[in-house]
């Protein structure tokens, strides 16, 4: 069986609402440091990670094998082309990209911390 290292930054971190999908994955690294890509709202409800150049993005990389790899596909519309899963050299693992890199209408999630955000709204 293969096995991926998937960086997470939004609702599947460690204490995200979809944090289930990895329950059975091995967690590599919490609170990883991501240089060079931001986190942009949706709807203040999903964050979506785009290149920047001098931004940073919290996130979690965990192990999962090719059963959890297809769920997260689905859940992220990888197949609706929504989300791109690409490879990142450093920290040798993959990540999920916004498709469509149009964010000018969206809020910049200042420092990168979906968790920190999304706890700081208004409930």
């Amino acid at each position: 069986m293969d096995f991926y290292n998937v960086f997470v930054y939004g609702t599947l971190r460690r204490s995200g609402m979809y944090a289930h999908y990895l329950a059975a994955s091995e967690l590599i690294q919490e609170g990883y440091i991501l240089e060079g890509y931001a986190l942009y709202d949706y709807q203040q409800w999903y964050p979506y990670m785009v290149p920047k150049p001098g931004s940073t993005v919290t996130g979690d990389i965990y192990r999962v094998d090719e059963s959890t790899l297809k769920e997260l596909h689905e859940l992220e519309g990888v197949d609706e082309l929504l989300y791109r899963f690409v490879y990142l050299k450093e920290p040798n693992c993959h990540t999920y990209l916004k498709y469509n890199e149009d964010v000018r209408d969206l809020i910049f999630i200042e420092g990168g911390d979906w968790l920190k955000y999304f706890r700081s709204l208004p409930r």
